[in-house]
C-alpha cells in the first residue's frame, strides 16, 4: 500500500467513519462502470463496512426500472442495461473492514474477491453460497477459523490465507479438490490435517512461518505439486518425497532438520533450500536423481565434507555451503559443468589459500581444476560415466526411489533383468519416455506396483492387453506422441486410472474403451484425427474434470456437450467448427458450456 493510501486509511481509525460516509463510495457513476466491465475495485478507501449497494449491484432499482427505455436508436457509446455485466470481479482490499455481511451470498457470479489487508476476524458461513468463486484473497485479516461452509467452494482454484492467526485447519479442505493455489504461510498452524492430500491438483503450497513439527504423509498424494515451502517451521524430519515426481521447487530453510531429506524419486527438482538447518551430511544416496538440479542452498549446517558424488549434480549452477564444518574441496567440484556460483564462505578450508577463496567461484574453480590429474578430469566431466557405469538404475537406487527412469536412452527395448529389479523394488513410477520402443515386453506386466506408467515419445504402434489386466494400480498413463490408432478394451478395467494422456497419436475418434473408466478425472486428447465427439460416451465420466480436444478434426460440436457440468476445463481450439466461435472459446469453459446448453433443441 502506498504512503498516501496509508494515510487515508489512518484517518478512519481516528475518527470513527459513518456508514453513511461508506455507502457514498458508490456513486451511479461507479455502478455503471461496474456493470460494463463486471469489475470493482474498492481498494484503499479507508472503508470500515461494505457499501449496502454492492450486494445488490446485480439489480435494477425501481428507480433504474423507470429510466429504462428500449430505443433502437440509442447512440452506440450509450449504456443500455441489457448489455450490463453481472459483478464477477469485487476487489476491498487495503480497507478496514471488521465485518463481512451475511448478504454477500447475493454475489452470485462472483470469480474473485480480493479482501486482503483489512481487519476481519470472522467470515460468514454465506460465503459457502459462492458457488462460482475461483479466487479468494483474504491475507492480512485476523482470522482464527473458517466456517464451515467455506469448504463449499468447490470452484476455488487460488486461495491465499496468508498473514492470518489461524491455529488449526479443518479436514474438510480436502473438499476443495480443484485448488491450485494454496497459501497458509504466516500462520500459528502446529499441524496438518489429513484431508490436505485430497488436493490432487495442487501447484503451489506455501506454508512458511507456521510451527509446524512434522508434515503429513499424504502430501505426498499432490501429485501435481511443483512448490512446496515450508520454510521457517519446525521440522525435524521430513517422510520421503520421491512420490512428488513433479516437485520443481523445495524449501525447508529455517527448521530444524539434521539429516538431508529424502528427494530419490524427484527428477524434475531444480531448486532446493536447506539452510538455517542442523543437517550433518549430504546424502549421496538421493543425489543420482537429481540431474535436473540448479539450487542446492545448504549454508549455516553442520556439514563436515563434501562428497565426491556431488559431481552427479551436472546441471547445478549454484551451490551454497557456507558456513559449515568444511574443511576441504574436492577437486571434483571444479569440473562440475554448468557450476557458476560457488559459495563456500565461513568454513575452515584448509586445502585452499583463503586469499583464493575471497576472490570467488571462478578463481576457486581454476585452482582445483589445476589439483586433479588429467584422468580424473576426464571422468569428472563425463557426465553419463560420473552417473553410473552403463547409465542404468540398480535396484537399490530404485527401491530408495520407488522409480524406474530410463528417459532419453534410445532404448529400443527394455532389459529383462531391468524389469525384474524393478519388480523386486517395487517401484510405483515407470518413466520409459523419449526412447524408440517400438512394443512393450511382456515382463514389464510383472511390476504389478506401477501407479504411474510414463511412454510418451517413443514409437509404439499397439498397447498390449496386459497393460489394463496386471496394471490394476494405475492412477496416471501418458501415450502422448506415440503411433497408436487404438487401445486394447483392457483399459476399462483400470479403475484407480485418474489422468490418461493420449496426445499426438493418430486416433480417428475416442477410444470407448477410455469412456469406460468411471475413476478418469484428466483426458487429454488434443493433435489426432478425431472427427467427431461422442457425447454418450463421454456422459459416463462423471469425474471427468479436463478434457482437451484440440487440434483434432472436429466439424461439429453437440450441443448435449453442454449437459456434461462437471467439466472444468474443456479444450476445443485448432478444430474446423464454425460454432461455438473463437470469441466464445476464449471466455472460458464455464461459458462455452453455458452457450451449448442454450443450443439444445426444446422438446415440445
Amino acid at each position: 500500500m502506498s504512503a498516501a493510501k496509508r494515510l487515508i486509511n489512518n484517518a478512519s481509525v481516528f475518527r470513527l467513519r459513518t456508514r453513511a460516509e461508506d455507502n457514498a463510495e458508490i456513486s451511479t457513476e461507479v455502478i455503471v462502470a461496474a456493470r460494463r466491465t463486471g469489475k470493482l475495485s474498492l481498494s484503499s478507501r479507508a472503508l470500515t463496512s461494505v457499501p449496502d449497494r454492492i450486494w445488490t449491484i446485480n439489480e435494477l432499482t425501481e428507480e433504474e426500472l423507470r429510466n429504462v427505455q428500449v430505443d433502437i436508436r440509442n447512440s452506440d457509446n450509450q449504456a443500455k442495461w441489457w448489455e450490463y455485466e453481472t459483478l464477477k470481479s469485487l476487489d476491498l482490499s487495503s480497507n478496514s473492514l471488521a465485518k463481512l455481511s451475511e448478504d454477500v451470498k447475493y454475489l452470485a457470479d462472483i470469480i474473485n474477491l480480493d479482501i486482503h489487508d483489512n481487519l476481519l476476524e470472522t467470515i460468514p458461513n454465506e460465503i459457502g453460497c459462492l458457488v462460482k468463486l475461483r479466487k479468494l484473497n483474504l491475507s492480512t485479516n485476523k482470522l482464527r477459523i473458517l466456517p464451515s461452509k467455506f469448504f463449499n467452494l468447490a470452484e476455488l482454484r487460488c486461495l491465499d490465507l496468508k498473514n492470518n492467526l489461524i491455529e488449526e485447519l479443518s479436514p474438510d479442505i480436502g473438499n476443495l479438490v480443484m485448488l491450485e493455489y494454496l497459501n497458509l504461510s504466516s500462520n500459528k498452524l502446529t499441524s496438518l490435517p489429513t484431508g490436505l492430500g485430497y488436493l490432487v491438483r495442487l501447484i503451489t503450497l506455501e506454508l512458511n512461518h507456521n510451527r509446524l513439527k512434522e508434515l503429513p504423509p499424504d502430501v505426498m498424494s499432490m501429485r501435481a505439486l511443483k512448490k512446496l515451502d515450508v520454510s521457517n517451521n519446525r521440522l525435524e524430519i521430513i517422510h520421503p518425497l520421491g512420490e512428488l515426481r513433479r516437485i520443481e521447487r523445495l524449501d525447508f530453510h529455517m527448521n530444524n532438520l539434521s539429516s538431508f531429506p529424502d528427494v530419490s524419486g524427484c527428477t524434475s527438482l531444480q531448486e532446493i533450500y536447506l539452510s538455517h538447518n542442523s543437517i550433518t551430511e549430504i546424502n549421496v544416496n538421493y543425489l543420482e536423481s537429481l540431474g535436473q538440479l540448479k539450487i542446492l542452498n545448504l549454508n549455516n549446517n553442520e556439514i563436515d565434507a563434501i562428497p565426491d558424488e556431488i559431481i552427479l549434480l551436472i546441471n547445478v549452477e549454484q551451490l551454497d555451503l557456507s558456513y559449515n564444518n568444511i574443511s576441504a574441496i574436492p577437486g571434483c567440484v571444479g569440473v562440475m559443468p554448468n557450476l557458476q556460483n560457488f559459495i563456500i564462505d565461513g568454513n575452515n578450508v584448509k586445502n585452499i589459500r583463503r586469499d583464493i577463496v575471497q576472490c570467488g567461484t571462478p578463481r576457486i574453480m581454476k585452482h582445483l581444476r589445476q589439483t586433479i590429474n588429467p584422468t580424473t578430469a576426464e571422468t569428472a566431466n563425463s557426465p553419463l560415466r560420473s552417473c553410473c557405469t552403463d547409465n542404468y538404475p540398480d535396484k537399490y537406487a530404485m527401491r530408495n526411489a520407488k522409480l524406474l527412469s530410463l528417459v532419453g536412452q534410445n532404448l529400443a527395448e527394455v532389459s529383462e533383468e531391468i524389469l525384474e529389479n524393478a519388480k523386486e523394488a517395487e517401484v510405483t513410477c515407470v518413466d520409459l519416455s523419449r526412447n524408440k520402443l517400438q512394443r512393450l515386453s511382456e515382463k514389464m506386466s510383472l511390476v504389478i506396483t506401477t501407479t504411474d506408467l510414463k511412454l510418451s515419445y517413443n514409437m509404439l504402434v499397439d498397447v498390449p492387453e496386459w497393460i489394463g489386466e496386471k496394471l490394476t494400480r494405475l492412477r496416471y498413463l501418458d501415450l502422448s506422441k506415440n503411433l497408436l490408432t487404438s487401445l486394447p478394451n483392457s483399459i476399462s478395467s483400470l479403475q484407480y486410472l485418474m489422468e490418461i494422456n493420449i496426445s499426438f497419436n493418430k486416433f480417428e475418434e475416442l477410444p470407448e474403451c477410455v469412456c469406460e473408466i468411471l475413476s478418469l478425472e484428466i483426458l487429454i486428447a488434443n493433435d489426432n484425427k478425431m472427427s467427431s465427439i461422442n457425447v454418450s460416451a463421454l456422459s459416463k465420466l462423471k469425474r471427468l474434470a479436463n478434457l482437451d480436444l484440440s487440434n483434432n478434426n472436429i466439424g461439429h460440436i453437440p450441443p448435449e456437450l453442454g449437459n456434461i457440468k462437471n467439466l472444468r476445463m474443456l479444450s476445443l481450439n485448432g478444430n474446423c467448427f464454425k460454432q461455438p466461435r473463437q470469441a466464445t472459446l476464449m471466455k472460458g469453459t464455464e461459458e462455452v458450456l453455458a452457450y451449448l446448453r442454450n443450443r439444445i433443441p426444446t422438446q415440445l
